[in-house]
């Protein structure tokens, strides 16, 4: 896996001297990372269409786990994303990625779609913790400390009821706190660099103003960082 990483990496390099963002999307196991990476590639991708095909390949034993696709925006030109999953697996090897990459940016995208996500019992209070135990270990390690991070809890909102809506706003606010963002916003040197997003990763595009946004976000945290 370090020959593909630095293989991919000696190419991007080697295009011209041209600026190209990195970013990582890491996260629990099932959080939506893959959707998500695949929604924003291919426009007018279902879900559906993503999880077949996602079977199929682990079927035929050719997924090799993690994924990687460049993108263009009018916002920062040129990035990538590597998607990597967040299985027992492959989560010892997610430091193989930043060590031999130059990231700009990390997405820790959070399940808060399903409905065990709320359940409170002790194998989801286990789950949270080890998901907020991994976002501060990686804001903290040496060759991320000036990346951007966004803390991206995947969301599934079906109803436009207020009362419901103020419910849905209090889960997610209560998972936030559960994954420690009011320490990380405590903390000058780590709040400058990091921002917490809800949004369905099902029902996400590259032409969507708020993706865009997310982008212009990233653009601006990175030139604070680099003024520092």
């Amino acid at each position: 896996m370090f020959q593909c990483v630095s293989a991919v990496s000696d190419r991007l390099n080697f295009l011209g001297g041209q600026q190209s963002y990195h970013f990582l999307m890491l996260g629990p196991e099932s959080a939506g990372k893959t959707t998500f990476l695949y929604k924003l590639k291919i426009n007018g991708y279902k879900k559906a269409d993503v999880i077949q095909d996602m079977a199929y390949l682990k079927t035929a034993k050719q997924d090799p786990g993690y994924h990687f696709e460049e993108f263009s925006s009018p916002t920062i030109g040129q990035y990538t994303i590597w998607e990597v999953p967040g299985s027992d697996v492959m989560r010892p090897l997610w430091p193989m990625f930043y060590r031999y990459l130059h990231v700009h940016g990390v997405f820790f995208v959070v399940d808060a779609f399903s409905e065990k996500c709320f359940d409170l019992t002790q194998e989801n209070f286990r789950r949270l913790s080890e998901a907020r135990e991994a976002l501060f270990h990686l804001l903290n390690e040496d060759e991320l400390r000036v990346s951007v991070f966004f803390l991206v809890l995947n969301v599934k909102r079906s109803t436009e009821d207020a009362a419901r809506k103020e419910e849905e706003e209090q889960e997610e606010n209560a998972l936030f706190e559960m994954l420690g963002v009011p320490e990380i916003e405590a903390m000058a040197h780590l709040k400058m660099r990091f921002r917490k997003v809800v949004l369905n990763c099902s029902n996400i595009s590259r032409r969507d103003s708020n993706w865009e946004n997310i982008l212009k976000d990233f653009r601006k945290m990175q030139l604070q960082v680099n003024e520092v």
